[in-house]
């Protein structure tokens, strides 16, 4: 399902058709899950933005102008409603990565014991990234999002999104300069 697809449904649920944003939901909810846990290292927190957030672009589908595609719009939802989450708890934002570290049934225990101490690391170490450049690594490395679509989605230059994922990898390498 790409872009058409999704303006197709997108028009549909503006038309009354709730089982069309069913299936925007089902396209985009482990993408949008895995933004907001990512960013508050919570299943529960992960869980209930990512609801609201489907709630809130299902309230507000008629200002969907279309001109974007509905990925980059449900991304900039979650961006920002994580990011209200975490101001309106008072907690830092923290980082992770994805959980599941791909690991051999063969493999050395040595060996899995050091991955699991690298993925700490460098979930530590992109924890501790100034917001902007965090989010900018969630979107462009970890989700594999375009520069453009993260401008979008942030609503700064493509330039600006360069410069902080530059500054971010920047930082990264000194902290994880040891590994």
């Amino acid at each position: 399902m790409g872009k058409d697809e999704d303006i197709a449904l997108v028009k549909r649920v503006k038309a009354g058709d709730k089982d069309a944003f069913g299936k925007l939901v089902q396209k985009y909810k482990q993408q949008i899950y895995f933004v907001a846990y990512r960013m508050t290292n919570s299943h529960a927190d992960a869980d209930d933005i990512s609801q609201e957030a489907f709630i809130k672009a299902y309230e507000s589908i008629g200002s969907f102008k279309e001109k974007s595609s509905f990925s980059t719009w449900i991304y900039r939802i979650i961006v920002n409603m994580t990011i209200n989450h975490l101001k309106k708890i008072g907690r830092k934002q923290t980082f992770a990565l994805d959980e599941n570290i791909s690991i051999e049934n063969n493999s050395d225990p040595g060996e899995i014991e050091e991955q699991r101490q690298l993925h700490e690391e460098i979930t530590k170490a992109i924890g501790s990234l100034p917001l902007k450049q965090r989010m900018v690594v969630e979107l462009a490395i970890l989700e594999g999002l375009p520069h453009r679509e993260i401008a979008n989605i942030l609503g700064c230059p493509e330039k600006t999104i360069s410069w902080r994922l530059f500054q971010a990898r920047k930082n990264l390498k000194e902290k994880l300069v040891y590994i």
